[in-house]
């Protein structure tokens, strides 16, 4: 079989945060993995049940996940599933030197710096701040990184109950994220940052979501997220009308 790079997405049914709005997502990096030769591999059966690991913790079993579909590959993108991907967004498998690969997030600070300090005890050893965080919405790793996802899972499965306190009852700052920053510093692995278009965050608060200034005309990779989840729906099915003209494969 030929090797092929691959987006890879979690959209199990009935989790509580993919509603309608996977719909535009799926069509717009359908377009754009069908024009790079990229397969699209959703995940859309859970591995543990969902309301205990949430899917963004199930996505890092993606390497045993593919090769048990028996598929070849190079590089996989780990994507959100509330993200569009602009009709000509280069091919950023070809800028990732297959190192582990993410963009920065520097948003909410608040956030960030308290969701540091909530999972430090961790990685005691593992020293960093908000200015150099990254958003996993967006990660892009090759082969070498099974081990470094194996680990990840580990963690998780070792440590499940505390995490999900942390998760649900305590800290409230998100799933893997935060560890995952931990985890790729405390590893082997190089951490390389893609340019910021390839993860363009919190729409609403950079004058992109229209206007004067459309996030088509100034990102590569759309992330609806950081506002109430049930808006998602209907402004990335706005923003999908608007352009949708232009995910037409040329024949």
């Amino acid at each position: 079989m030929d090797r092929k790079n691959v987006v890879f997405m979690t959209c199990m049914d009935g989790a509580p945060d993919t509603l309608d709005y996977k719909e535009w997502c799926f069509k717009s990096w359908d377009y754009w993995c069908k024009k790079n030769d990229v397969e699209l591999f959703v995940l859309d059966q859970e591995i543990k049940d969902k309301s205990i690991m949430k899917p963004t913790w199930q996505r890092w079993w993606v390497h045993e996940i593919l090769e048990s579909n028996e598929i070849e590959y190079d590089q996989v993108a780990l994507v959100d599933v509330d993200t569009m991907v602009h009709w000509d967004c280069p091919n950023f498998f070809e800028q990732t030197d297959g190192e582990f690969s993410a963009v920065m997030d520097k948003f909410n600070i608040e956030w960030t710096h308290n969701s540091i300090k909530g999972y430090q005890d961790f990685w005691p050893d593992v020293k960093f701040d908000w200015t150099s965080y990254f958003n996993c919405g967006f990660i892009v790793m090759s082969k070498k990184h099974k081990g470094l996802c194996k680990d990840i899972i580990d963690f998780y499965l070792e440590n499940e109950d505390e995490l999900r306190k942390r998760q649900h009852e305590t800290l409230k700052k998100g799933s893997d994220q935060t560890p995952i920053n931990y985890m790729i510093r405390a590893s082997e692995h190089e951490l390389k940052y893609l340019d910021e278009r390839f993860n363009l965050s919190q729409l609403h608060l950079r004058g992109v979501l229209g206007g004067l200034c459309p996030m088509w005309e100034v990102g590569h990779v759309w992330h609806f997220n950081g506002f109430e989840k049930t808006q998602r729906n209907q402004l990335m099915m706005q923003v999908w009308n608007q352009i949708k003209e232009n995910y037409e494969l040329k024949k």
